[in-house]
């Protein structure tokens, strides 16, 4: 094997000479521009060096898998959902998936009085995950199901899984009341899955916070305030943090903001070995078992297959970030039509991609020795715990909940994303930008919140409220009554293309098509307009000399793609208005289809 050094010719570089360098190639232009900011309030450098790298202890190593050294070290558990209406069509589906590359089965339940006969028939336990799921608690199925396990003679420590309900998510989504009595039941529990020490009777969820629309800091801080909120009521009831912590499911959503996503599991490890140690709880990081959902904030109805595109880029995200479980909602089902078997396998496979493909079961953590990463799990670590505090001095988790604190944060959180998605600052393929004009979407429920209880919601979901609108008025009198506009370049330079493509998607989020473009120098009656189009878009780089008198000649709608700083002159001779990006869209998009015509849903 070569000892050449290859590096050994290059001079080694300081964080001081790449932020010199930086500075040398900016010239007139401050270095602080390059730093961005997140909706968190994390600023992004430029750039990381190993010379600012200080926090490398904070990336706490993903768990390994010990069990047969013949496997690959990193696992994680491809999981199926399946939900139990019939046992005995369940227990079919279960097999199905078993046999199709799932590693373990959630089944979905809604009572209590299940036949595990039946469900678990010639399904074995002790070679693949079993879980429950159910949206309000049913002590009693998972105490059968341990004795179920027991009578059967198999092994308790060869059995894994999970229960998953979180009495306190159950509560803020309005589903139930909750009292010290749950409390006492899960405890009992703990106790009776003692002999299970791989299989969780607890579950501590950050999912309804996170579809509810908190950001990154939020989600993380109001689920370690929950987490303690659980830990003192059982350490009340006799229970050792130790004792609760490994018998925890902590569930997350993991949404699209990649290598943050990543940073939010690490980060509430190392703050949960925080919050462990306060309680003189000596746990080992490998003690703590998540579970990880791709998101359903992050999908949308509209051009749904790109769905599969970010239930992708989540799952991965949740792989490196170091989940112990993973379940890929099925792109169809995330978009709110009925998942289809297709679907589910597809998405069952994103999993199995990962690891035979993609080979991520092959290493343990490549996020160690990345400075990006580290120092993020800093900034969500730190943010989160500042939260946290701030919670604990004025009360318990409970106590913010009731007070309307919980539903007002994250309120406040959901609507700047939703301004952020209008405005294009964020884009979403389908939504607000490349839209896929004449799909059929389906119709658009909105629901009302009840009181102080948090709703899952999609990002996108005003905006598919919008398409529906002009969708079913083309599904009740054809694609005739979709209303178009015709773009007008004078000229084909970069700045009227820009504004072209600029106008195609600023008019695609209401469902408006573009019937044509039509290249001139000269801004004329000469222009061939197109008689279906309702609308004429403007786009050129130099204001013409004639525009205030060609605007007062165009019959119909006219627009003007960019800004004009005498826009309210212009609209006195005719024009209808500019669009840009300081425009409100959604104002000016519902009082467009309002003047076309086509009435609110």
């Amino acid at each position: 094997m070569s000892e050449t050094k290859l590096f050994e010719d290059f001079e080694k570089s300081s964080a001081i000479d790449w932020k010199n360098q930086i500075i040398k190639e900016l010239k007139d232009k401050p270095f602080e521009n390059l730093i961005s900011k997140t909706p968190e309030g994390i600023s992004i450098q430029p750039f990381y060096h190993k010379d600012t790298a200080e926090h490398s202890e904070i990336n706490i190593q993903n768990p390994v898998q010990k069990i047969n050294e013949a496997l690959p070290p990193r696992h994680w558990a491809n999981q199926a959902k399946v939900i139990v209406e019939s046992e005995k069509e369940a227990n079919q589906a279960a097999l199905e998936a078993l046999n199709g590359g799932a590693e373990g089965i959630i089944f979905v339940i809604d009572k209590a009085d299940i036949n595990l006969e039946i469900l678990l028939n010639d399904i074995q336990p002790e070679y693949c995950m079993i879980s429950f799921e159910s949206s309000e608690p049913f002590y009693t199925l998972i105490s059968k199901y341990l004795n179920f396990l027991s009578a059967h003679d198999i092994d308790s420590h060869k059995i894994s899984g999970f229960y998953h309900c979180d009495i306190i998510e159950c509560r803020d989504a309005g589903i139930i009341g909750i009292n010290d009595h749950d409390f006492e039941n899960i405890a009992e529990l703990i106790r009776h899955a003692d002999d299970y020490p791989d299989f969780k009777p607890l579950c501590i969820s950050s999912n309804l916070f996170h579809n509810s629309g908190a950001n990154i800091t939020h989600e993380s801080g109001l689920l370690l305030s929950k987490a303690v909120e659980f830990f003192d009521k059982l350490t009340d009831l006799k229970l050792e943090l130790n004792q609760i912590l490994k018998s925890t499911v902590f569930s997350l959503a993991v949404g699209s903001h990649f290598f943050f996503e990543i940073a939010k599991l690490k980060a509430l490890k190392f703050n949960l070995l925080k919050i462990a140690k306060a309680y003189n709880s000596k746990v080992h990081s490998d003690d703590l078992f998540i579970h990880c959902n791709t998101s359903i904030r992050t999908k949308s109805a509209l051009d749904f297959n790109v769905n599969l595109l970010r239930n992708t880029n989540e799952a991965m995200a949740a792989v490196l970030g170091g989940c112990n479980s993973l379940w890929v909602q099925p792109h169809d089902e995330a978009a709110g039509k009925p998942a289809s078997k297709t679907f589910k396998r597809i998405a069952l496979n994103v999993s199995n991609i990962l690891k035979e493909e993609s080979h991520l079961n092959k290493v343990v953590d490549p996020t160690k020795g990345s400075y990006y990463i580290e120092n993020i799990i800093h900034e969500i670590s730190t943010s989160a715990w500042k939260i946290f505090l701030e919670f604990e001095d004025d009360g318990s988790y409970n106590h913010h909940y009731e007070n309307g604190n919980v539903h007002q944060i994250i309120d406040t959180d959901a609507g700047k994303a939703e301004q952020n998605l209008w405005a294009r600052k964020d884009l979403m393929i389908g939504a607000n930008t490349y839209q896929l004009i004449g799909e059929k979407i389906s119709a658009y429920l909105d629901t009302e919140e009840s009181g102080k209880s948090l709703e899952a919601k999609r990002l996108t979901a005003t905006i598919e409220h919008m398409r529906y609108r002009v969708e079913k008025l083309v599904e009740e009198k054809g694609e005739k009554a979709r209303p178009m506009a015709q773009i007008i370049l004078l000229g084909t330079d970069p700045v009227s293309k820009a504004k072209s493509d600029f106008a195609y998607s600023f008019l695609g989020i209401a469902g408006i098509g573009i019937s044509s473009e039509e290249f001139t120098d000269t801004l004329d009656e000469k222009i061939n307009l197109d008689e279906n189009a309702a609308i004429t878009v403007l786009c050129y780089a130099e204001t013409p000399e004639n525009l205030e008198k060609y605007i007062s000649k165009h019959e119909g709608i006219l627009l003007i793609a960019g800004q004009e700083p005498n826009e309210a002159e212009l609209q006195k001779a005719g024009l209808y208005g500019c669009i840009n990006r300081k425009v409100d869209t959604k104002r000016f998009l519902d009082r467009l289809l309002e003047d076309l015509g086509i009435e609110l849903i």
